[in-house]
This record gives structure tokens, sequence and C-alpha cells, in this order.
């Protein structure tokens, strides 16, 4: 592996070795600057990408690494698992909603200034009324439970989990059923994406994933699955959320050892 002082000021891929990865222009931090910052004496990698839309960057030490490689171009894709401290918490009418990411990542649902959001959230009470979004347009499946939808131009609708229902935020709807979701949502005219679920077994099989995708993430609520990327391979536990950042041009494959559901919720301008 090249040292991590050489990868100063270059463009690099860091490969963890969980096979999470990151791309970035890497600056070098000496064990002793570590353990004067951040009370680690062992050196480091800091990855500085030139993106407004993306969070500070990650420091990542030399014991986590599992390769470098370095880059012709400027990137700034990363493929990581989802830190519970970023995720925000909130009351809705029927429950509670936990958001697991926004974009911009700087905004704020509550402004209705985002062009995409995951979350999950949960049902709680018997009956509810889905908060109106009209810019936006919703996807939404059950991960536990089982919940009916009432909407103006339809018979009621009942999603079992890993039912997928693609619908207009702006439709009046009514919900019957205690249950936990998981939601996105795209600005209309301005974003696209999809959510959609995969039965896994234990042959690899390629993520149907759409051109140009800037944030994909994947749970397996059901069973420990694992993930092929075209630098690495890691294990995605039962219940974890993997996600990838600016995942433009990325291939990925999914596979499980015992039958479950992968569920993708992809989404990009």
């Amino acid at each position: 592996m090249l040292r991590l002082s050489d990868c100063d000021n270059k463009n690099v891929r860091l490969i963890l070795k969980s096979g999470e990865f990151f791309e970035g222009e890497a600056v070098f931090c000496s064990p002793e600057y570590c353990f004067h910052e951040y009370g680690a004496a062992e050196a480091a990698l800091q990855l500085d990408v030139n993106d407004e839309s993306f969070e500070p960057g990650w420091l990542l030490y030399e014991h986590e690494l599992a390769e470098i490689q370095l880059l012709d171009k400027p990137s700034a894709r990363r493929l990581h698992f989802a830190c519970e401290d970023s995720f925000v918490t909130i009351p809705w009418s029927g429950g509670k909603t936990t958001q697991f990411l926004i974009y911009p990542r700087q905004a704020d649902y509550a402004e209705r200034d985002f062009l995409w959001r995951i979350s999950s959230a949960s049902v709680e009470a018997a009956e509810s009324d889905f908060t109106p979004l009209p810019d936006y347009h919703r996807f939404i499946t059950p991960l536990k439970g089982s919940m009916t939808l009432f909407r103006p131009q339809d018979a009621e609708v009942l999603l079992n989990p890993f039912d997928i229902l693609s619908f207009d935020g702006a439709d009046p709807t009514h919900s019957r059923g205690s249950c936990t979701d998981f939601n996105l949502m795209l600005r209309k005219g301005r974003a696209r994406g999809s959510m959609l679920r995969m039965n896994l077994n234990g042959e690899y099989q390629p993520l149907p994933l759409l051109e140009d995708m800037q944030d994909i993430l994947l749970l397996c609520p059901e069973a420990d699955c694992r993930i092929r990327t075209p630098f690495s391979e890691l294990l995605l536990p039962a219940g974890e959320l993997l996600i990838g950042e600016n995942a433009a041009s990325i291939s990925l494959a999914a596979q499980s050892k015992t039958p479950a559901r992968l569920l993708v919720a992809q989404a990009g301008v």
C-alpha cells in the first residue's frame, strides 16, 4: 500500500477494510497532528471534496485502510454506512419520522427546500392523514406491519411489507393501520429517481441503477447481504443502511445466503 505521506494533495480512492470506499483529494495528517487535534497518535488522510453539497472532509486512519489507489482526476464518490448521529427524528400527526438523508445536505424538510429526501416513519395512530406535499412525488412501502391508503381517485390500496406505491404528494391520502414505513420524496420537475425491491439469493445480481444518480440508499432489513463494487466487496448487516454519494456510473451487485428483500432508493437531478 502507498505510504499515506505520498498521497498528500493527490486525488485518491481509499478502500477501507470494511469494503467502503471514499474518493477525493487527500490531505496527509501526521500522527503528531492527529494526536494534538483528535487524541489519536496515528497517521490519517482527510479527504477534501470541492462540492458544497457534501459534508466536510472525512478523516480516515491508517489502520482502517485496506488499499489506496491514485486517481487521474478529481472525484467525490463515496460508499459508506449511514451514521445514526446524522439522522433527524421529528414528530408528525401519526407518529415519528426519521430522516436518513436529504439533498442538498443543508436543506430543511420543514422549509420544503429539498430536492429529495429518504426517511422512515412510524405510523402509530390507528388512522392518520398524510402531510400534504404538493411539490413532491412520493414512494412508500411498509417495512413492518401493513397499511391501507384511501385516496379520492382510487379504491383503497392495501400495502403489505415491501409493496411499493408511487403517488403524487398533492393527493389527499388517509391511512389506516399501524406500521413502520420507508419513504422517498422527489421534487417535481427538478429531481428524478425511484424506489424498487430486489429479491436476493445466493447469486450476485446487478442493481438496476438509473444513470447519473447522486444518492443511492440500500436497506436489507431481513438478512445480512453482500454488496460488490468494482473495487471491493462489503457486508451489509441486516437493518443497516448503505449510502452511495455522487454515485454516477458506479456498478453494484448484491446477494444474500438466505432469501431476502433489498430496498433500493435512488435520486438525482
